[in-house]
């Protein structure tokens, strides 16, 4: 890939970004790399929070993911795909109690994918939690 150093003396018209040198990156590093400069101009972007946060859990990046939901909670607490989305990060980072009750919140505000929380991978550390299973019959409607 091009560097800076590739240009020459022409070194100066390198395309940058804000600084950042973009040219060894693959595309998700970019597209971290790119919307990471967005947050610095406009750190309540929330759809690019979303993106962002999505990106970097598909990396493993489960601290600065953990970091992304809590703003967005911040920012929309209201929103139960964030609430959502902090539990996930919280029982990625094996807090669990923390997960159950930020997923409670997001059942309570109408989350309601039950096929996808059923089988979702980032709340695996939740399934064996008595919390867990609890806050599961708590919401599911069983026909009798």
């Amino acid at each position: 890939m091009d560097s800076p150093a590739d240009y020459g003396r022409f070194a100066d018209s390198a395309p940058r970004s804000g600084g950042v040198w973009f040219g060894d990156l693959n595309d998700t590093e970019f597209e971290i790399a790119f919307y990471e400069q967005i947050l610095q101009r406009q750190p309540d972007y929330v759809q690019v929070l979303r993106v962002l946060g999505e990106l970097l859990s598909r990396q493993g990046m489960y601290d600065r993911t953990l970091e992304i939901d809590r703003r967005l909670v911040e920012l929309r607490p209201r929103d139960e795909i964030a609430h959502y989305n902090l539990a996930c990060s919280l029982a990625r980072k094996e807090l669990g109690l923390l997960a159950v009750g930020e997923l409670d919140i997001a059942l309570e505000l109408g989350y309601d994918d039950w096929e996808h929380l059923e089988v979702d991978p980032d709340l695996e550390s939740l399934r064996g939690l008595f919390e867990f299973k609890r806050l599961l019959d708590k919401y599911v409607v069983t026909d009798k």
